[in-house]
């Protein structure tokens, strides 16, 4: 394998029009070693220079012009905002997948952003959601934070899931609680109901009146309902088949019924920058 070590890109112009597949190219303003896993090794010595791409102008992300075709691989800087969505284009580096173009970008967080974490402070533009008030920020994330609608204090998310907004209620807001207790329109609306055994022998009291007379509770010319007459207090036969009605208590504390699941605990950060 050939191994080439230029200090100059105009020797190699001149002097190596075409340079064999299989060979390893170096490019640079000093003496080195070539990396051997490189096909092209770019350096300088003085560290203050760039590699700059090809700079062209795309026209959509499922368009190869200006190239002729798709060339899986490719990379170019796009120089042009064109195209309509969802295959504009905007300036930046695109490299090709063999049928489209796919801008190369990296996601940066935006103010307002939520995360959860296991750190326990401020850090990197993220603030704890402690309930802590906007003035004691600094002036950039205050005025963020303001922006974000929270102009006397952050939401506190202590002990608190996160919850998709309905559009009913605001964001930000607190809301919900960790058990609720029931009442008796929660419960479904059954009866209960039974009676007593009919095989129990026993016996009921009443007052036999012994006269139709009005001070026995009786008209006089009706008929007396009496069982004898050597007593006023008698009982009923003790073989009577009847029955009772009852009630009974469900034997309820009122007790709450816990909401919290299983869980893992972290804090929650929102993201208002520097």
């Amino acid at each position: 394998m050939r191994k080439i070590l230029i200090s100059n890109v105009l020797l190699i112009l001149l002097s190596y029009p075409t340079i064999n597949a299989n060979a390893q190219v170096k490019i640079s303003n000093s003496s080195g070693v070539i990396n051997t896993d490189s096909v092209l090794h770019l350096e300088n010595s003085a560290n203050n220079k760039g590699f700059l791409l090809t700079r062209l102008a795309l026209q959509a992300t499922n368009a190869a012009a200006p190239l002729s075709s798709h060339v899986a691989g490719m990379i170019v800087f796009n120089t042009a905002t064109a195209g309509t969505a969802p295959n504009n284009v905007t300036p930046g580096l695109y490299y090709n997948n063999g049928s489209q173009w796919v801008k190369m970008t990296t996601k940066s967080p935006q103010p307002g952003d939520i995360k959860n974490g296991f750190q326990s402070a401020d850090h990197n533009g993220w603030y704890l959601l402690n309930g802590r008030a906007v003035s004691t920020l600094a002036v950039n994330p205050r005025a963020r934070a303001t922006a974000l609608g929270f102009a006397a204090n952050l939401p506190d998310a202590s002990d608190r899931y996160l919850k998709s907004t309905s559009g009913a209620d605001t964001p930000g807001t607190s809301a919900g609680a960790n058990s609720f207790t029931l009442a008796q329109t929660n419960l479904p609306n059954f009866t209960f109901s039974g009676s007593t055994n009919t095989t129990g022998s026993h016996t009921h009291t009443y007052t036999d009146n012994p006269q139709n007379t009005a001070a026995n509770g009786v008209v006089s010319g009706t008929n007396n309902p009496v069982s004898n007459t050597a007593s006023i207090d008698t009982n009923t036969d003790n073989a009577g088949a009847h029955t009772h009605t009852l009630s009974f208590s469900l034997g309820g504390t009122s007790q709450p019924v816990n909401l919290i699941p299983n869980n893992i605990i972290t804090n929650v950060f929102i993201y208002l920058g520097n």
